[in-house]
């Protein structure tokens, strides 16, 4: 896509409440600000304010029925995964100004996660066509899930709403989840019998607070990373999503990772799911890759469906 596709200001889909619950000095983000950033960048926007799920379908259907080619999402990965949907199967184009605290989707596109280096992404408009998940009928960009991961991401995702405490709840969850009976079904009838703390069947390699669960997931493969979690210590586990937690990439001897375009859990007894922010209640979880369904905006740093990272040590430096 190139700069000069269109002469018409792009469609910045701003969500109004993004940032109003977050605590510290970080004061929310405003249209003034977004165009700015864009008017830099040498983009024009157009800013138009959303405060509900309802009012952002409202204004992507305009927008595309208006003829739009790339449509911007402002704010956190709730806001961007909601237009994200909107968008699938379409040729309209998803560019992304970060709004929120972990920004996932953004981090896995490799847009910067400062306002000036988003814009010029943007600016840029370099874009590729990525996979997304459909879990019991759900989307997902990153990562479903079973077992405990469920229970720890349910908490840990409310530090993007500026609650610190979402994390130490997310540990007291490790430390008091027991392993569990599970049967995993992939492509070409393989089946895998395990007794795990979870299984994360990941389109992309974040869930969480930007945990690395899936380092060598791909965005454009259409497969999924299906990673089974077994043999940890409490003590281990902890470490070790410690270690992989905001987009450091930890290696851990105690996963086994399987690559398939369709995975499905049943545990011997009820096990929490979830995809992405969304809880999916227990298990039965059956998941398919919907290959290229989204058209992105990109970083410089993206290539061949992954972001070029580096490697960090043990202290995460």
């Amino acid at each position: 896509m190139s700069a000069s596709a269109s002469a018409d200001p792009i469609p910045v889909l701003w969500n109004s409440t993004a940032g109003q619950k977050v605590r510290g000095p970080k004061a929310p983000i405003g249209p003034d600000e977004l165009s700015r950033a864009l008017s830099d960048a040498g983009v024009e926007g157009r800013v138009v304010p959303t405060d509900s799920e309802e009012v952002a379908k409202q204004a992507v259907a305009k927008e595309v029925d208006g003829g739009a080619t790339l449509i911007v999402a402002a704010g956190g990965d709730g806001t961007v995964g909601l237009i994200g949907k909107e968008l699938l199967d379409t040729d309209v184009a998803l560019g992304i100004l970060p709004l929120g605290s972990v920004m996932n989707i953004s981090r896995m596109l490799g847009v910067p996660r400062d306002l000036p280096g988003a814009a010029q992404v943007i600016a840029e408009r370099r874009d590729a066509r990525i996979d997304v998940g459909e879990a019991n009928g759900q989307i997902f960009f990153e990562t479903a899930s079973a077992g405990l991961n469920a229970a720890v991401f349910r908490q840990a995702q409310h530090f993007d709403d500026g609650d610190w405490g979402g994390v130490l709840r997310a540990v007291f969850e490790a430390f008091r989840y027991s392993p569990a009976r599970m049967q995993l079904a992939l492509d070409e009838d393989r089946q895998i019998a395990t007794r795990a703390l979870m299984i994360t069947i990941s389109n992309a390699p974040y869930t969480g607070v930007a945990m690395t669960v899936a380092p060598d997931a791909r965005l454009d493969d259409g497969q999924f990373d299906v990673v089974v979690w077994e043999h940890f210590s409490k003590a281990e586990l902890v470490r070790h999503l410690a270690s992989i937690a905001f987009g450091r990439r930890r290696y851990s001897p105690h996963t086994s990772t399987y690559r398939s375009t369709s995975a499905s859990i049943v545990g011997r007894r009820p096990l929490p799911t979830r995809a992405d922010s969304h809880d999916l209640g227990t298990t039965p979880l059956e998941c398919h890759v919907r290959p290229g369904a989204l058209r992105v905006l990109v970083g410089p740093d993206y290539s061949n469906g992954r972001v070029a990272v580096a490697v960090t040590d043990e202290s995460g430096a």
